[in-house]
């Protein structure tokens, strides 16, 4: 199977539209999806990057911009709708395969020109006709329109994976996992976050991958105490800092997100290693614990509370562990969530089904998925431990918390600034299968950051 690109017969498009449909729950109808179109710079003749809307990418397996898909459900036919190229355009953009050729590419039973979407809907019929609520009626405004019900079953489809996407994710996983292990074999004091970066991202393209599969981020030392620091443009200047790199490919238009905290220097830091080791009997300890029937939530506060343990060794954390958990006392070290599904979006949709609210207390209230797990789920274990002095200013300010913390050790490791560690699991029939084989043991990264200096 070859995944240097995501137009290809083997993405499993006319499924996934099934499985929708019967997500749907009705007999008869079609489902209408518009792909995305570019965009333009003003008062410029520069396009924008283009990224393709990921619900039609679910349903069509289209990277192009222009195009459309329907589903007729009575009669089982997907339709592909193809944006005509003239020949003036041809010459900017080549000479696209013609309509029987993109039909049989992309499994379609049929394939039209965009302008005839409207003659070809009609044409079916259909009581009603169901779209996204972003995507707009135009031709289609006097038909039967559900801009509702849609939405929600795409969701519920895109969050079982079939065995196409867990190949694509494993594989963007290995290859991005590749380009974590070459920052760490490369890294040097007097290097810019830029370099590491730059490093990452031509790594990534290089094996196949079409672009970064979010802003990656190349922290080092105080800097990795801001969760989602995009600035990368400080140079490495010490050789005791840490350095958290999270960044990853999306490969076929599917997402891998990985964190890798590591020593600029040949080894962690006594300091470093202390939370190190913490954040990382965090991570193995819940993803040994993920499996179908488990309550997403109850991996967060299993984090919290090895987190917990962790930091009362270290003289972190203070008084009794049932009341350090009672009042979410490590939510004001990990301010995150333990995780989030993954899949074409790297926070990907579903997390939180009909009727499921956030639970308003630190941490948890930023976990981006409240579900069972089921085999077939992707998700994201990456727990982390942070030393954000406005977080912690504000735990000083409340007593209740204030009594738990010991503020002079707070002192002591304030330099280490964050350290996070991320993997993606998909789960199992009986536990889970982790798609990140990047070492993260001390041993090995040590191992690997001592290349840096033979």
């Amino acid at each position: 199977m070859s995944f240097a690109t995501a137009d290809s017969a083997s993405y499993p498009a006319k499924q996934h539209l099934v499985r929708t449909a019967k997500n749907l729950g009705v007999s008869s109808g079609v489902i209408f999806v518009r792909g995305g179109d570019i965009i333009v710079h003003p008062d410029s003749d520069t396009e924008y990057e283009f990224h393709q809307d990921s619900n039609f990418y679910y349903l069509s397996g289209v990277v192009a911009p222009g195009y459309a898909a329907a589903y007729d459900i009575a009669s089982d036919t997907a339709i592909l709708f193809v944006n005509h190229v003239s020949a003036d355009e041809a010459v900017w953009v080549g000479v696209p395969a013609s309509l029987t050729e993109q039909c049989q590419a992309y499994g379609f039973d049929q394939a039209h020109y965009t302008k005839d979407i409207l003659a070809v809907i009609g044409a079916l019929a259909p009581s009603t006709v169901y779209m996204l609520p972003h995507h707009e009626a135009g031709e289609l405004s006097a038909l039967a329109l559900d801009h509702v019900r849609l939405l929600e079953a795409v969701h519920e489809a895109r969050v079982l994976k079939d065995d196409y996407e867990i190949e694509v994710m494993r594989r963007a996983n290995g290859i991005s996992g590749e380009a974590h292990v070459t920052l760490m074999k490369e890294a040097r004091v007097g290097m810019n976050e830029a370099e590491l970066r730059g490093r990452f991202v031509g790594l990534v393209l290089a094996q196949g991958c079409s672009y970064e599969a979010y802003g990656s981020i190349m922290a080092r030392g105080r800097n990795a105490a801001v969760l989602h620091y995009t600035k990368n443009n400080m140079v490495l200047d010490s050789a005791d800092d840490l350095i958290l790199a999270d960044a990853g490919g999306s490969l076929a238009c599917y997402a891998s997100d990985i964190t890798r905290s590591w020593p600029l220097g040949a080894a962690f830091s006594p300091l470093c290693r202390d939370i190190y080791a913490v954040v990382l009997d965090m991570q193995k300890t819940v993803i040994a614990a993920c499996g179908p029937g488990k309550q997403w939530e109850d991996m967060h506060l299993l984090s919290n509370r090895v987190a917990a343990q962790g930091l009362v060794k270290l003289g972190i954390l203070q008084g009794s562990l049932d009341e350090i958990l009672e009042k979410h006392v490590v939510g004001y070290f990990m301010p995150h969530g333990i995780g989030h599904l993954i899949g074409i979006d790297t926070h990907d949709v579903g997390g939180y089904p009909r009727g499921v609210e956030r639970i308003n207390v630190p941490g948890l209230r930023y976990l981006r998925a409240r579900r069972e797990m089921r085999p077939r789920m992707a998700f994201t274990v990456e727990p982390g431990l942070y030393f954000v002095d406005a977080i912690l200013e504000d735990a000083r300010a409340k007593p209740e918390i204030a009594e738990h913390i010991d503020f002079d050790a707070v002192a002591r490791y304030r330099a280490v600034g964050g350290i996070r560690i991320e993997d993606n699991i998909v789960i199992t029939e009986s536990g889970c299968d982790n798609l990140t084989t990047c070492p993260k043991e001390i041993a090995e990264i040590e191992q690997i950051r001592q290349t840096a200096y033979d």
